[in-house]
C-alpha cells in the first residue's frame, strides 16, 4: 500500500473492504493476504488493520476507526497545540513538528506498540508485515517488521531483521517501539517535516531495553560505524510502493519451517497474487515554462532605493528629534520622540539592507573572491529577485516530485515487472486506472482479451476517479471536502473499491482466461470456481457503474446502525 497522505489511507481502506466481500472457497480474498507492506499514508491503514485483528476485531472495526480518525481528528491543529504545550515534552523526544504529530497519533489514533504484532494469539492471516521508512545514515530503506521464522542462507531459522542490512534493531528493543512513532517515521515526508531520530524520539516511560544504548550495535556487519541517533524519514524517498519489502518477504516465505508450509504455494513463487495498491501517478506532468511576475509597491525598487529610503528615515529622525528639543508641550514632545525613534529604526534597517546582495552574501560567509562577481546583482530590482527565487523553487519542486520520485518509482516497478515469474501474477491497483485519460489509452492499446464492460466504464466512475486522483497529498481533509454523502473520504474509499474490482476482473480476463489453452488445462472444478468468481466480480462491476458509491453507502449505513 503506497504513500500519498490521507488520499492513500482512504483509497487503500476501500481496497481492503472490497477484498473482504469476495469469497474464494471458504475465505474472503482479504483473509488470504499473507504479506502486507506499507509506506507513508498507507501505513495508517496497515497499522490500524493489523492491530485491529490482533485485538480480535474485524475489517468493519478497522473501517469505523479509520473513517472516524480521518473525519473527526484535526491532525494539524492538534499537532500545533501539542508543539506549544510544555507538558508534552518531558521525555527525550526532541520538540519538533514530526514528534508532535507522533504524540497525536499515539493519543488519538494508535496506542499499541510493535510488540502487539508479535504476540502469539490471536493468530492473524498476515504472516509478514512491513512498515517502511528511510534512514539517513546509509540512505537505504528502513523496515519496522513482524515476520515469521525462515531459513537464512546458512540454513538456520531466524526472523527477518528489523531496520535494514546495515542497522539492525534487536527484537526485544523493537517490541518497545510505539506504532504511533512508526507511523510518523513512515509518513515523515521531506519539506513538511524534519527527520525523526532513533532511538531518542522513540523512548517513552514504558521503555526498558530501548533506553539502554549499549544494546544497540555500533558497527554494521561489514565494519561501518553507526553513530546514534540516526535520522529516519518517509519510506517513499526510496520506495513509495513498498515493493522491495514484499520481494524479501516472499523469499522468506519460500523458506518457511515445516509448521508454516500451509502458507507457502507450490508454484514458482510463494505467493500467487501480488497487488500493488498505489495512489501516485507514474506520468510526469508537462513542465510549464517560467513566467515573469510583477509585484506592486516595492517590486520596482532595488538596493539603491533601499539606501535612499534609509537616509530619508535617518534625516527624518533627526528632524523630529530636534523638534522634540524645542517643543514646549509635553504631548508634542512625546509624539516627536516616538516618530523619531521609529524613523531611526527604519533608517538603520534600510542602511543595513543597503549593503546589497553582495553585502548580505558576505554576512553568511560567502568568500570575497566570489562575492566580487555578484556586484551587478545590486542593480537588479526586487521583481527580478523574486522571479529568480520563485522559478528556482518551482524547478526544485518539479525535480523532487516529478523527476526524482517518479524515476525511483519507475526503477522499483521495473525490478518486478521485468521478472518473468512475477509478471503474470501482478495486479496494479492504481487510483488513476479509471480516469478518462487512462481509459482512452486502454481502449487504443490494451483492448485484447478485455470485455466491453471493462473497456467502457460509466461516466459516473470516470468522474469519481478523477476527483479522487486530483486530491492533494495531505494529512487532513478541509471542511468543504467533508461535506455531503459524496465527500472526499467516501470518494476515495469508493474509488479503492471499484478500482480493485476492475483490476481483478482485468487480471482474470487477461492472465487466466485470456490463455484459452492454459485455462482449459485446469480441472473442471477449478474452471468453475474461476468462472463463478468472474461472474461475481462482473455483477459488482455493474453495480459500481450504476452507482460508484453503492458499497461505501452500504457500509456507512451499517456503521450508523451499529453506533
Amino acid at each position: 500500500m503506497s504513500g500519498g497522505g490521507y488520499r492513500a489511507t482512504a483509497f487503500h481502506l476501500g481496497t481492503l473492504v472490497y477484498l473482504s466481500t469476495i469469497l474464494w472457497e471458504d475465505k474472503s480474498l482479504l483473509e488470504r493476504i499473507r504479506i502486507l507492506s506499507t509506506v507513508s499514508g498507507g501505513t495508517f491503514t496497515g497499522v490500524k488493520y493489523a492491530t485491529t485483528l490482533k485485538d480480535g476485531g474485524t475489517i468493519r472495526d478497522c473501517y469505523d476507526a479509520l473513517v472516524s480518525q480521518m473525519s473527526q481528528v484535526d491532525l494539524v491543529t492538534d499537532a500545533l497545540k501539542y508543539l506549544a504545550d510544555d507538558s508534552k515534552w518531558q521525555s527525550s523526544k526532541q520538540r519538533t513538528l514530526i514528534n508532535a504529530f507522533a504524540l497525536v497519533y499515539h493519543d488519538r489514533f494508535e496506542s499499541n506498540y510493535l510488540g502487539k504484532l508479535w504476540e502469539e494469539k490471536p493468530q492473524i492471516h498476515m504472516k509478514e508485515i512491513s512498515f517502511n521508512a528511510t534512514e539517513f545514515n546509509f540512505a537505504i530503506p528502513f523496515r519496522f517488521q513482524k515476520t515469521e521464522k525462515s531459513k537464512n542462507k546458512n540454513g538456520k531459522y531466524t526472523f527477518g531483521y528489523i531496520g535494514n542490512k546495515k542497522i539492525r534493531i534487536p527484537l526485544n528493543i523493537a517490541k518497545e517501539l510505539r506504532l504511533a512513532d512508526i507511523i510518523a517515521s513512515s509518513s515523515c515526508f521531506p519539506l513538511g517535516f524534519e527527520p525523526i531520530n532513533f532511538p531518542d524520539d522513540f523512548i517513552d516511560n514504558q521503555s526498558k531495553y530501548l533506553n539502554d544504548p549499549t544494546l544497540l550495535d555500533t558497527t554494521t556487519y561489514n565494519g561501518d560505524h553507526i553513530e546514534y541517533p540516526i535520522g529516519i524519514m518517509d519510506g517513499g524517498i526510496n520506495d513509495n510502493q513498498g515493493i522491495e519489502a514484499v520481494w524479501w518477504a516472499e523469499k522468506r516465505m519460500s523458506r518457511y519451517s515445516e509448521e508454516l508450509k500451509e502458507f507457502v504455494s507450490n508454484d514458482a513463487k510463494a505467493v500467487d497474487l501480488y497487488i500493488i495498491s498505489d495512489v501516485s501517478s507514474p506520468y510526469i506532468d508537462r513542465f510549464i515554462k517560467s513566467e515573469k511576475r510583477t509585484f506592486s509597491i516595492i517590486g520596482g525598487w532595488s538596493f539603491r532605493n533601499i539606501k535612499r529610503a534609509g537616509w530619508f528615515f535617518i534625516l527624518t529622525s533627526i528632524f523630529f528629534t530636534l523638534s522634540a528639543l524645542f517643543c514646549s508641550q509635553i504631548l508634542s514632545v512625546m509624539l516627536s520622540t516616538f516618530i523619531a525613534t521609529i524613523c531611526l529604526i527604519l533608517g538603520c534597517i534600510g542602511l543595513y539592507l543597503s549593503n546589497g546582495f553582495v553585502g548580505l552574501t558576505q554576512e553568511i560567509g560567502v568568500p570575497n573572491y566570489f562575492t566580487k562577481k555578484l556586484k551587478p546583482f545590486d542593480t537588479l530590482n526586487f521583481n527580478t529577485y523574486a522571479n529568480l527565487i520563485l522559478n528556482r523553487a518551482k524547478s526544485v519542486k518539479t525535480l523532487v516530485t516529478n523527476v526524482f520520485m517518479k524515476r525511483i518509482r519507475g526503477g522499483n516497478y521495473s525490478k518486478i515487472y521485468s521478472n518473468k515469474k512475477w509478471k503474470p501474477r501482478l495486479v496494479m491497483n492504481a487510483i488513476y486506472e479509471l480516469c478518462p485519460k487512462r481509459v482512452n489509452k486502454r481502449k487504443r492499446y490494451y483492448a485484447k482479451n478485455l470485455s466491453k464492460e471493462l473497456l467502457e466504464p460509466s461516466r459516473e466512475i470516470l468522474n469519481v476517479s478523477q476527483k479522487a486522483k486530483n486530491m492533494k497529498t495531505t494529512l487532513w481533509f478541509t471542511k468543504e471536502e467533508l461535506e455531503g454523502d459524496q465527500n472526499m473520504i467516501n470518494t476515495l474509499i469508493a474509488c479503492g473499491q471499484y478500482t480493485i474490482c476492475f483490476n481483478l476482473l482485468e487480471h482474470i480476463e487477461r492472465e487466466i482466461m485470456g490463455d484459452e489453452t492454459q485455462f482449459k488445462s485446469y480441472s473442471h472444478e477449478l474452471q468453475s470456481k474461476i468462472s463463478t468468481l468472474h461472474d461475481t466480480l462482473k455483477t459488482d462491476w455493474k453495480h459500481f457503474n450504476d452507482n460508484p458509491y453503492y458499497l461505501v453507502e452500504h457500509w456507512n449505513q451499517d456503521s450508523n446502525r451499529l453506533s
